[in-house]
């Protein structure tokens, strides 16, 4: 395996110039710096990373642990903050926890004993267990997604009360009269926020509000739907607190022979988007994910290179709402309050 000493014969220059290019190439002539490149390159060289992280007291790392590698938002967030943090110089570690708070602190700690010099955690809950562990172990953090009221701590976020509020008047400006919330875990910030933002609509349009929890997956989906329409007097219209249990409503709905948006309307948060369009494709909340992710990067590198030392900032950026096949006026036979 080559050395740098090697490298620095190839290339006819001192050792250090080596050391020079690869850590700090601006501050050497373009020439010599395109002679020690070739030969880096020729000699297949590969830095002693271990090595210069003892020395530098830094890995060029950061960690990101995400709850739900099923979920579009969870993919998007990690291309994310790769691209913004391969624009930095910095590399990615990445972990997901299947939505379980203890394995997340595994994951954590594990990303700490590999000496990460930061973590973005996109966490399960928003209680403070998690970034109290990354914080006592003197490391940066920066949370995506999630209010963090427990915690002095960088956030990144869009407001989930707003945002279902806005769902729930589409719905409500299409003539629904009878419109259900299908929410996940009420235990869940974002879950118990996007049914405060739905409840919200309806008291302020005169409309009485049904709310279920479940869990954020087709199956719950499915068993809180297949539930509500089974009762007496069926909903004309569904809001749901993210796209798989938006998927789970919608097979329950066609199980029982209804269509949508003919006799059910679905709107929900986090559908991918008008490139990925189906027929029905879901109405509803996008999240601007691929923001969010630069912008918690960014925050969390302000740390690591210690340009910002102070209390923890949020930052609270708006979502958009596109309309799809999923929502339409309800039938004039259904259009009749509770």
């Amino acid at each position: 395996m080559a050395t740098i000493r090697d490298v620095a014969h190839r290339a006819q220059v001192a050792p250090m110039t080596v050391s020079r290019v690869l850590n700090n190439p601006d501050s050497v002539s373009l020439p010599t710096r395109d002679r020690v490149e070739a030969a880096i390159r020729e000699l297949s060289y590969i830095p002693n990373m271990v090595g210069q992280a003892l020395r530098n007291n830094t890995t060029g790392a950061i960690g990101l642990v995400v709850s739900d590698i099923t979920n579009h938002f969870a993919i998007d967030e990690i291309t994310g903050v790769s691209d913004a943090a391969r624009d930095k110089g910095f590399s990615v570690v990445f972990a997901h926890t299947e939505s379980d708070s203890q394995e997340e602190l595994r994951q954590i700690r594990s990303m700490i004993e590999r000496r990460v010099d930061g973590i973005i955690l996109s966490p399960v809950h928003n209680g403070p267990e998690s970034v109290d562990f990354v914080q006592k172990a003197q490391r940066p953090v920066a949370v995506i997604g999630y209010p963090m009221p427990k915690n002095d701590v960088d956030i990144v976020r869009c407001d989930s009360v707003i945002s279902a509020r806005g769902a729930t008047e589409h719905l409500i400006g299409l003539g629904h009269t009878r419109i259900v919330m299908l929410s996940g875990p009420a235990e869940i910030v974002t879950a118990a926020e996007r049914a405060e933002g739905y409840e919200e609509a309806m008291s302020a349009a005169g409309l009485r509000a049904i709310t279920r929890y479940g869990a954020f997956t087709p199956r719950s989906g499915n068993d809180m739907a297949a539930e509500i329409l089974a009762q007496g007097i069926r909903p004309t219209a569904f809001v749901t607190a993210n796209n798989f249990i938006a998927m789970g409503a919608a097979h329950a709905a066609k199980k029982l022979g209804l269509s949508i948006p003919g006799d059910i309307s679905i709107t929900t948060f986090d559908n991918s988007g008008s490139d990925l369009v189906l027929d029905p494709f879901f109405t509803g909340v996008v999240q601007p994910v691929s923001r969010m992710a630069a912008l918690t990067t960014e925050l969390l590198l302000d740390r690591v290179a210690q340009r910002y030392s102070g209390v923890g900032r949020e930052i609270v950026l708006p979502t958009s709402f596109e309309i799809h096949g999923s929502t339409a006026p309800p039938p004039v036979s259904e259009a009749s309050r509770y």
